[in-house]
C-alpha cells in the first residue's frame, strides 16, 4: 500500500517530538512495520486552520490523481483544525477511495472508524477559537496600556511599543497628503502626484519583500482617516470574525481601545476634522448637487443585509412601492422563474414593532432587580461548576497524552515492540474517548450559555439604547445578528446576545 505522509509544524519553536525529522522517523518505522511503502512526505509550516497550504493542496491533488492509497498524519489537527476543512477532506478521501490513519488513534478509515471525525474537528476548532480569543485579549490589554500594536503608521517609527515621529521625509509627506486633500485634490490625484515625485510608499518604508513603488488612492484615504496622526491611540477598530473566518468586521466606537496623549501629533485636530467633513460631503450624492461625489454613496435601507430567506438563503431587499422587503430571488422571477423562490413580503414597520417590543421586554426584565440578580447568580454558578469539571478533564487528558508520549518514545527507541505499545496505550483508549466526549458536552454547555459579564454589558447597552423611541441602524447593528423568513412568512430574529433557551425565555418573555 502506498502511503502519503503529511507533516505540519506550526512554529520553528516546536519541541523535539513535533520536529519534522522526528515525525518522519516515526512514520518510516510505522510504514516499515506495516509492510507498506512511503509514496511521499508532504511538509507545511502553516496553521491547520487555513486551506491554502502549498503541500497540503499538492497532497489533495495527488490523492485525486490516485498516486497513493492512504494518508498518514500524527493527528487530525495536523490536517485540519476546523469543521469546514475537515469535512472537505473527508469527502475528498471518500470520493477517491483514499484511507486516512491518524497515529493518535482517533481516525482509522481502514477499520471504518469515521464516526468521530466531526467530533474531533469540532474540538480542534474550539481550541483554535479559544487561542484566538486569548491573543485578542492580549492585544487589547497592550492597547489599553498605551502600546501600539502592529507596524507603525506612515510618518512614525515604533520604539518599545510607543510611536515616535520618524526622522525622515515621511512626516512631511503625511502633512502634504492632508494639505493637498484640503486643497481640493482627490485620493487618486494625490496618489499619482506622490508616485510621479518618486515618494517612498508605506511598504517601501517598512522594507517589505513585496514592496511596490506605486501609490494607490486607497492608501491615501487610509492615511487621511487614520486618527493616530492626532497624537492618541485608537486601536481595536476591527477584528476577524473568528479564528476560522478571517473576514474582518468593524467594531463600534465604544469597543475601541482609546488612550489619549500617547505620542506627538503630526496633524492638527482642526485639519483632521476638516478632512473628515470633506470626505463625508464628497461621499454623499444628492439630486440637487451632482458635483458632491467622488465616491458613489450606497443607499442602505434599515434592514439591508440583515434579512434572509430560510428556503433559498437569498437576501431580502427593500421595495419602496410595497413599504417592505422581498426575497431577491423571487424578485428576479423574470430571469429565474417563480420556482426560484416563493413570494414573501415583510413590512418594514411591522418588523420594527416586533424588535422594539422584544427590546422593551428585555429592558423591563433586566431592570427587575430580583430576576436579574437571580439569573446572573445562576449563570455564574453553572459556569464555575462547568469550568471546574473541564479543568479536571483536561488534566486527565493531558496525563494520558504524556503517558502515550512516553510509550511512543520507547517504541521509537525500539525499547518495546509495536504490540507492546498497542497493549500499553490501548487500555487508555476508551477512557480518553469518554473524557473527550464529556469535554465536548461541557464546551457546548459553556458555548450555549450567556456569560454573566455579557449580561451586565447587555443591561447597560439596553438601558442606553432602548430609551430611544425609534429603531435605527445603530440599534440593529448592536442587537440583531440576522432575521430569517420562513416559507409561510414566520419571522425569526436572531439576536447577538442569544444564550441558553431557558435564560432567553426569562429575559424576552
Amino acid at each position: 500500500m502506498r502511503a502519503a505522509v503529511y507533516v505540519r509544524v506550526s512554529s520553528d519553536k516546536e519541541g523535539q517530538q513535533d520536529s519534522p525529522l522526528y515525525q518522519k522517523q516515526f512514520f518510516e518505522n510505522y510504514v516499515k512495520e506495516k509492510g507498506w511503502e512511503i509514496y511521499k512526505f508532504y511538509e507545511d509550516k502553516k496553521t491547520g486552520t487555513v486551506e491554502n497550504r502549498k503541500n497540503y493542496q499538492l497532497m489533495l491533488d495527488d490523492a485525486q490523481a490516485g498516486k497513493f492509497d492512504i494518508i498518514l498524519a500524527k493527528e487530525l489537527s495536523r490536517l485540519a483544525r476546523n469543521q469546514g476543512l475537515s469535512m472537505k477532506l473527508k469527502e475528498l478521501l471518500e470520493n477517491n477511495s483514499v484511507h486516512l490513519i491518524t497515529l493518535d488513534g482517533a481516525i482509522d478509515t481502514l477499520k471504518g472508524d469515521t464516526q468521530m471525525f466531526g467530533l474531533y474537528a469540532w474540538v480542534y476548532e474550539q481550541e483554535v477559537e479559544r487561542t484566538s480569543q486569548r491573543i485578542k485579549m492580549t492585544l487589547k490589554t497592550r492597547a489599553k496600556n498605551g502600546k501600539y500594536n502592529g507596524s507603525a503608521p506612515y510618518g512614525y517609527i515604533k520604539i518599545d511599543g510607543k510611536l515616535n515621529i520618524a526622522d525622515n521625509e515621511t512626516p512631511e509627506i503625511v502633512r502634504r497628503i492632508f494639505r493637498e486633500y484640503l486643497g481640493g485634490k482627490g485620493f487618486d490625484a494625490i496618489a499619482r502626484g506622490l508616485y510621479n515625485d518618486r515618494i517612498r510608499t508605506p511598504s517601501e518604508v517598512l522594507g517589505k519583500k513585496n514592496a511596490s513603488p506605486l501609490w494607490h488612492g486607497s492608501t491615501v484615504r487610509k492615511t487621511l482617516e487614520n486618527p493616530h496622526y492626532l497624537g492618541y491611540l485608537d486601536q481595536n477598530r476591527e477584528e476577524t470574525i473568528s479564528a476560522v473566518n478571517k473576514k474582518r468586521k468593524v467594531l463600534t466606537e465604544k469597543e475601541h481601545s482609546i488612550v489619549l496623549g500617547t505620542h506627538e501629533p503630526i496633524i492638527s485636530k482642526e485639519d483632521f476634522d476638516s478632512v473628515q467633513s470633506l470626505i463625508d460631503s464628497r461621499r454623499r450624492k444628492t439630486p440637487d448637487d451632482k458635483s458632491k461625489s467622488s465616491r458613489p454613496h450606497l443607499n442602505v435601507n434599515l434592514f439591508t443585509r440583515l434579512i434572509y430567506c430560510e428556503d433559498c438563503g437569498g437576501g431580502f431587499h427593500f421595495k419602496e412601492n410595497r413599504h417592505g422587503y422581498i426575497c431577491g430571488r423571487y424578485d428576479k422571477h423574470d430571469k429565474h422563474g417563480k420556482k426560484a423562490c416563493s413570494a414573501k413580503l415583510v413590512i418594514e414597520d411591522e418588523l420594527v414593532d416586533v424588535i422594539k417590543d422584544d427590546l422593551k421586554k428585555l429592558s423591563k426584565n433586566l431592570s427587575n432587580k430580583g430576576l436579574y440578580t437571580n439569573i446572573k447568580e445562576r449563570i455564574t454558578k453553572n459556569r464555575l461548576r462547568a469550568e471546574k469539571e473541564l479543568r479536571v478533564i483536561e488534566s486527565k487528558i493531558d496525563n494520558i497524552a504524556k503517558f502515550k508520549s512516553k510509550a511512543l518514545e520507547k517504541l521509537i527507541a525500539e525499547e518495546i515492540t509495536k504490540s507492546d505499545y498497542d497493549l500499553i496505550t490501548g487500555s487508555k483508549g476508551n477512557e480518553l474517548n469518554k473524557l473527550k466526549q464529556r469535554k465536548l458536552e461541557i464546551l457546548k454547555e459553556l458555548d450555549e450559555e450567556i456569560d454573566e459579564n455579557l449580561l451586565s454589558k447587555l443591561k447597560a447597552s439596553v438601558d442606553e439604547k432602548v430609551r430611544l423611541d425609534s429603531i435605527n441602524r445603530e440599534v440593529l447593528n448592536r442587537f440583531v445578528d440576522k432575521i430569517v423568513i420562513s416559507d409561510n412568512g414566520i419571522v425569526k430574529i436572531y439576536y447577538k446576545f442569544n444564550g441558553s433557551e431557558k435564560v432567553m425565555k426569562e429575559l424576552m418573555g
